[in-house]
């Protein structure tokens, strides 16, 4: 209601008399510094720029984080250059933008940056908003350097433990060999260095899979095709499908998008996924594979007829060394989930003991991507 009469009063200025105008004149110098107080108890920057970045408003915080004093009739972008140099200009003006910015004076720090045009009926404003994430960003390191710590000793204690086992067969293939040469029994000797060649193998394994999962590489994000990848993979094992009487089913529900990825490491995930599904299957050796996209991600699942995950180790399955495969070193889908996760992709397991075991993963589309990949020939691309 006040507005509604402030509206009406300042459409018929030019007849208000002195008093009226000296009373309205109150008002606005009052409600003027109610503002200020408000967006100076504000804990981010504000700042308020016309269409040319000059400052119309600005509270304290921003003058600390932009380390200037009395920033206005300023031009934003010659206090802080760097803005500039992150944040697309031609976009300010006409859409809300998001982004960081890192500014090198008076210190290193890290800022949020969040504008909002504010168009009105006489100009175009821009209102902006700055957030020292600083603090958050090395506070996030240090948390994932810990992590990665942890990692290392929990795989150093596990690669310790896995090593013993073959290296105390080896030893005792070796005592047996000395009282063979002594008995000159030359068949048993020969079985006993295949029984070695094989644990040596066996360690060779677990030395190289400790260093993939210890020595994790930056992904090299490029456009991947994931159906793509998960086709070349499928062709590179069916042999070993094969071999194993695995059929593979595999479905494509529309378009796939192109995503963001490094398509080694994709290769990878679905080689190990795969490979343990191939593994888990004893009877009915069935892989289904289904590929699809909503607004958000790509989904992915693999539904194997093995023979499950029993409920207590579901909970375990991204823990290094967590095996039941007399073989297996244990540390396959915990790489794979660290692959994901430095994707920004997500893993889900749902298993049932001797019903099979569906494995999703939903990975994140490509933002403004317009390059799709229009799959409907892989119904079925391999069927032993």
């Amino acid at each position: 209601m006040k507005e509604q009469v402030l509206g009406r009063l300042l459409a018929r200025v030019d007849q208000l008399d002195h008093a009226t105008l000296a009373s309205l004149a109150r008002k606005f110098y009052s409600q003027r510094n109610i503002f200020e107080k408000v967006i100076n108890v504000i804990c981010d920057g504000v700042v308020m720029i016309d269409r040319d970045g000059q400052i119309l408003l600005a509270n304290n915080v921003a003058e600390e984080l932009l380390n200037v004093r009395n920033l206005r009739n300023m031009v934003l972008w010659k206090c802080a250059p760097e803005i500039l140099q992150q944040i697309d200009l031609g976009q300010i003006q006409k859409k809300s933008i998001i982004g960081e910015v890192h500014l090198s004076y008076p210190t290193e720090r890290t800022l949020r940056f969040y504008s909002v045009p504010f168009i009105t009926e006489m100009e175009s404003q821009i209102i902006c908003v700055f957030s020292d994430i600083t603090q958050d960003l090395e506070q996030k390191k240090k948390e994932l350097e810990e992590e990665r710590t942890h990692s290392i000793l929990l795989l150093s204690a596990g690669v310790a433990h896995e090593i013993g086992n073959p290296l105390n067969s080896i030893s005792l293939q070796l005592e047996l060999m000395q009282n063979f040469i002594r008995e000159q029994n030359f068949d048993e000797i020969s079985e006993s260095v295949t029984v070695c060649r094989k644990e040596v193998e066996r360690l060779h394994g677990i030395i190289k899979n400790f260093l993939q999962a210890v020595q994790p590489v930056t992904p090299n994000f490029s456009d991947a095709h994931l159906l793509e990848l998960l086709n070349f993979v499928i062709k590179f094992l069916s042999p070993e499908l094969d071999n194993a009487g695995v059929a593979v089913h595999l479905t494509v529900n529309g378009d796939v998008p192109v995503v963001l990825a490094d398509n080694d490491q994709m290769k990878q995930v679905f080689f190990n996924i795969i490979k343990n599904a191939m593994e888990a299957m004893t009877h009915e050796k069935c892989l289904s594979v289904s590929v699809g996209s909503d607004n958000d991600f790509v989904i992915l699942k693999f539904t194997d007829t093995g023979i499950g995950i029993p409920t207590e180790r579901l909970g375990k399955v991204f823990e290094p060394f967590c095996t039941s495969k007399k073989q297996g070193t244990g540390l396959g889908m915990f790489i794979v989930q660290r692959i994901l996760h430095d994707h920004h992709a997500t893993i889900a397991i749902e298993s049932k003991t001797n019903m099979g075991t569906t494995i999703t993963i939903k990975f994140p589309r490509k933002v403004h991507s317009s390059r799709m990949l229009n799959a409907t020939d892989g119904d079925k691309i391999h069927n032993h």
